[in-house]
C-alpha cells in the first residue's frame, strides 16, 4: 500500500497498474509520489522492468553490467539500484551509448522517455 496513490485519482490507476506488474516499486518509503518528475536511472530501471514483460531477456550479471557502464565517465554516480537497468537499456540500444555520460539523477524528459520504450518495442520486435 502506498501512502500518496489513492484509487480515485486519475493517475492512480496507471501508477497501481505498473506497481501490479512490478514495472514501479515506489520510493522505498511507501510513496510513488505521482506527481514527481522521474530521473534517468529511474526511467532505465522501468524500461528493463518493462522489457522482461515484453519478452526479452533481462538478465545480466554484475561483471556485465559494471563492463556495459564502465564506458561511461559518470556511471560511478548512478545509484547501485539502479545499475542494472542502465546497462540493460545501453547493453540493448534502448539508450543511446554515444553519450559520453549517463547522467543518471538529471531529470527525463517525456520525449526521452517515449523514445525509449519505441527502442525497447522495437528490440522485442513488437512494433
Amino acid at each position: 500500500p502506498s501512502r500518496d496513490v489513492r484509487f480515485d485519482d486519475t493517475s492512480d490507476p496507471s501508477v497501481l497498474t505498473a506497481a501490479g506488474l512490478g514495472i514501479v516499486s515506489g520510493n522505498g518509503k511507501g510513496s510513488f509520489l505521482p506527481d514527481n518528475g522521474i530521473t534517468r536511472q529511474e526511467a532505465a530501471v522501468m524500461v528493463a522492468r518493462a522489457a522482461g514483460l515484453c519478452g526479452m531477456d533481462t538478465t545480466m550479471d554484475n561483471a556485465t553490467t559494471r563492463d556495459v557502464l564502465a564506458q561511461f565517465g559518470d556511471y560511478v554516480t548512478s545509484a547501485e539500484w539502479a545499475r542494472f537497468g542502465l546497462a540493460f537499456c545501453y547493453r540493448e540500444d534502448i539508450l543511446d551509448q554515444s553519450d559520453m555520460n549517463i547522467r543518471p539523477k538529471e531529470a527525463i524528459l517525456r520525449c526521452e522517455i517515449a523514445q525509449m520504450i519505441a527502442n525497447m518495442l522495437d528490440t522485442a520486435k513488437l512494433l
